[in-house]
């Protein structure tokens, strides 16, 4: 897995860079394999430098895999915050894919099955 980070209006220290790369590797598990082939591209940062409180956090992850394009963001009052959210929201579209596939792939074997018994008798 490639995971690449781009800070936005904000120098990434290293502790932050570490709490996202650990949360994206736990997203592994929704992917078939290892996940090699997956390339993500993750961006933090501020949404606007003068801003000072509020939800100014942002979270930008583009996850690409086998061909798929998966894209989840965050605005939120911490950097960590903003981080679990978007890696929240980007399990969830991994989860639905997983499982539209899951049911695509049954479906497509209770159609060749029956098939099949429709030729034997």
């Amino acid at each position: 897995m490639e995971i690449r980070y781009k800070g936005v209006q904000y120098d990434l220290p290293a502790a932050v860079t570490e709490r996202a790369q650990k949360k994206i590797l736990g997203l592994r598990k929704y992917l078939r394999g290892d996940g090699a082939q997956a390339h993500v591209y993750v961006e933090l940062g501020k949404e606007a430098p003068a801003q000072q409180n509020g939800p100014i956090w942002l979270a930008r992850i583009n996850f690409s895999y086998q061909g798929a394009f998966y894209r989840a963001e965050a605005l939120e009052e911490s950097i960590d915050n903003a981080i679990d959210e978007a890696t929240n929201e980007l399990a969830k579209e991994l989860r639905r894919s997983k499982k539209k596939q899951e049911s695509l792939f049954k479906r497509g074997g209770m159609m060749f099955k029956s098939l099949v018994r429709g030729f034997q008798n």
